[in-house]
């Protein structure tokens, strides 16, 4: 008895050898491939037809059932989870997992078990055939080149030569398909004809998947160069035509290396000039008086070291602002030139990276209210401007090459003479 959503088909089969029903080989087969149109969808009724179609010695019968009836390889995955659903899951854990899913009738068990279907096919040791499409229902590719490569080697090389199979399974299921083609035994000249089925294992795939290194050790060991020639020298102008293209990439890297050093060299000679009554950006404070170093950003402005350490250390992760104080610690203890000088570099690497008033910090701070108790001369947010009528103070500064800064976020980083 089969049971469907709004029928009942009963279907009684008798397979003794006293009916007259069983006279004819075919007249069951016929029978429930008749009551499978009409719409009965008992997973019995396709697995009582898949033991019967195994019988016959003719394999098409089989062969176009299961075309008919074996989902994709997605939707049998589908299935087999709705499965493991139904038998590890009570009925409220099961309506829980269906609700998460927007078509819970995708998930529906199809009535053909093709895990029947398949140990069936294969324990009668014929029809692989469709064994080979019963793997691909499942997904499993390589598993259905391995049994095609026994039947049909040209099925193995439709099977792996799929729209839908990736660049490395393809590559890896046309390597077992050389391999198979080197071990095979048949013909005369037995190296002679490995090698030339070797070859057309590689005409078919194509030069884009495999290659004659890929196939050279399936080959025997003393064969005609002749028989691969060709093969051998499209491979040296593949190889030449990456060469070139490696050395033209290489020139490339040299004109940047090239170009950055003269970056960097005139960098190194890099002069900014500000004016003499210059103040602080934020603080308003004269930069030239302040017993303190100050920064000049290539933007114009000049801020002192405090007032830029107020305004960026809130934009720093908690990793740099520690770092920010040891070095500072650092340099009121240290007493040797050379070691300062690399702190000091690295100090200005964090916090003088970029211009708080127009670079990435001045971003950041968007959403920041306006500063109600700080006074903010107007003249002092403008650019310093250089003018020929006053005697501007040249300021040179070397820049590290350790510290690597864009158009504007270098800086001039200068320490206050005591005659000033």
């Amino acid at each position: 008895v089969s049971n469907t959503q709004d029928s009942c088909v009963e279907v009684l089969i008798d397979d003794s050898s006293h009916g007259a029903f069983v006279d004819d080989e075919t007249a069951c087969v016929k029978y429930l491939e008749g009551v499978i149109q009409l719409g009965c969808r008992g997973s019995a009724i396709f697995s009582y037809l898949i033991s019967l179609y195994v019988r016959m010695d003719d394999e098409e019968p089989l062969l176009e059932f299961l075309r008919s009836h074996v989902p994709a390889a997605a939707t049998a995955a589908q299935a087999t989870q709705q499965a493991f659903y139904d038998t590890t899951m009570n009925k409220s854990q099961q309506s829980t997992v269906v609700n998460k899913f927007d078509d819970s009738s995708s998930l529906a068990s199809p009535p053909l078990d093709m895990s029947y279907a398949l140990r069936t096919i294969l324990s009668t040791g014929r029809h692989f055939r469709s064994a080979i499409h019963l793997y691909m229902g499942f997904g499993l590719r390589q598993q259905a080149v391995e049994l095609a490569l026994k039947v049909d080697p040209s099925l193995a090389r439709e099977l792996a030569q799929g729209e839908t199979v990736s660049d490395d399974e393809r590559k890896r299921l046309w390597l077992m398909i050389a391999r198979n083609a080197a071990t095979d035994r048949s013909g005369r000249n037995h190296q002679k004809d490995v090698v030339a089925k070797v070859v057309a294992v590689l005409k078919d795939c194509g030069s884009d998947v495999l290659s004659i290194e890929d196939v050279l050790p399936f080959l025997p060991d003393f064969c005609q160069i002749d028989q691969i020639k060709d093969e051998i020298c499209d491979a040296l102008t593949s190889y030449s035509s990456k060469i070139e293209g490696y050395l033209s990439e290489m020139n490339e890297c040299d004109q940047t290396c090239d170009a950055l050093r003269d970056e960097i060299r005139r960098l190194s000679t890099h002069q900014m000039q500000i004016r003499t009554d210059a103040k602080c950006a934020f603080t308003s404070i004269p930069i030239l008086s302040a017993e303190e170093p100050f920064y000049v950003f290539p933007s114009g402005y000049c801020v002192l070291e405090s007032a830029l350490l107020e305004q960026v250390m809130p934009f720093l992760n908690t990793k740099q602002q520690e770092r920010v104080k040891e070095l500072r610690e650092k340099l009121m203890k240290s007493t040797t030139t050379k070691t300062s000088d690399q702190w000091q570099a690295e100090l200005d690497g964090l916090i003088a990276a970029d211009c708080p008033l127009t670079g990435s910090i001045m971003v950041e701070s968007i959403d920041h209210g306006f500063p109600g108790a700080m006074d903010i001369d107007e003249q002092s947010l403008l650019p310093s401007k250089i003018s020929s009528q006053e005697n501007p103070v040249v300021l040179t500064s070397t820049i590290q090459n350790s510290l690597s800064h864009n158009q504007t976020g270098s800086f001039v980083s200068v320490q206050p003479s005591q005659s000033m």
